[in-house]
Parts: C-alpha cells; sequence; structure tokens
C-alpha cells in the first residue's frame, strides 16, 4: 500500500523521526490500548506493516510514515481507543496485554525530549496501566476521508464534469 503524505507532511522535512522513535511511539500506543489495526488504518498502511515497526525490524517505512506516526502520536498520545462494542473491547485488552508481556510504556513513559535526538534511546520506564484523558477519534490524520476522495475520483469517467457538447465530433 503506498503513503499519501498527510497535509504538511513532506518527505524532505530535515527533521524526520528516526526508526528507533517511530518504533517507541507506535508501541506505546499499543499500550493504550490502540491495536496493529487500528493504527494501520489510522496512517493509511497495512497491519503488517505496522507490525514490522513494533517488532522494531531493521527495516524503514519511510520518512512518511514515520511522520504520520509522530502525527499519530502527538494526536492520540493522552486517548484510549473507543470500546463501544466487545471486538473493540477485545482488542484494546489484547493490545495492552500485548504492550504489557512486552514491558511497553504508555506516551507518557516516553520522554519526548529526547527521543528523537538521542542515538538508541531507550525509555526509563515500562508498561503501566492508563486510563488517558479522553476517546481518541478513528481518523485524527484525516486519511480516510482523503482516500474515499481518491476512490471517488478514480472511479469517475475521464469525462464527468465535461458537458456533453465538448464530447461530440465535428460533423464535416
Amino acid at each position: 500500500m503506498s503513503a499519501l503524505p498527510v497535509p504538511g507532511e513532506s518527505a524532505a522535512t530535515p527533521l524526520a523521526p528516526s526508526l528507533n522513535a517511530t518504533k517507541w511511539r507506535a508501541r506505546s500506543l499499543v499500550a493504550l490500548g490502540h491495536s496493529p489495526a487500528r493504527l494501520a488504518r489510522a496512517l493509511g498502511t497495512s497491519r503488517t506493516t505496522v507490525n514490522r515497526i513494533l517488532l522494531g525490524q531493521d527495516w524503514d517505512p519511510g520518512v512518511i510514515l514515520r511522520q504520520r506516526i509522530r502525527h499519530l502520536w502527538e494526536s492520540w498520545w493522552s486517548l484510549v481507543p473507543p470500546e463501544r462494542t466487545a471486538g473493540e473491547r477485545r482488542a484494546a485488552s489484547l493490545a495492552r496485554r500485548r504492550a504489557g508481556e512486552n514491558n511497553w510504556p504508555c506516551p507518557a513513559g516516553l520522554d519526548d525530549e529526547h527521543i528523537d535526538t538521542v542515538a538508541g534511546y531507550r525509555p526509563h520506564c515500562g508498561w503501566r496501566q492508563a486510563t488517558g484523558t479522553g476517546v481518541a477519534a478513528d481518523d485524527p490524520l484525516g486519511l480516510a476521508a482523503r482516500r474515499d476522495l481518491t476512490h471517488l475520483a478514480a472511479s469517475e469517467p475521464a469525462t464527468a464534469g465535461v458537458p456533453p457538447t465538448a464530447l461530440q465530433e465535428d460533423q464535416p
């Protein structure tokens, strides 16, 4: 799946988040209860890509996705996922369990002054249950709306919006 940039993000941004910072930010959102599938939907990528980031595999998802994860973390850092349905509650519970088993801290446990500047940054604290300050929106980066618009534009015929008279061939 290709990653479209969010307005204001650029692959040329000089202060792109490091791979290590990206991994810890994603892990901290899992510690709040955001599942890899939920993160993938919000980021406009696949669950496999998110899991590779969480596992810290020696692989670069690209500057734009690293920037998206930073933007998502800035939006959700104190917000828990919705737990409206049994499926959402189960996904959040499994995410928190995974974070607990791996000792991943919640976002408040990360040092945001050093996460991007210290090579090999590791948080000083581990996992703790967090209640959050509210419930996270489903599409904080606006990517779902952009995907819908792109899909609609791609499904329209090439002649959409062109007056019928402009499409008629000239008669000799």
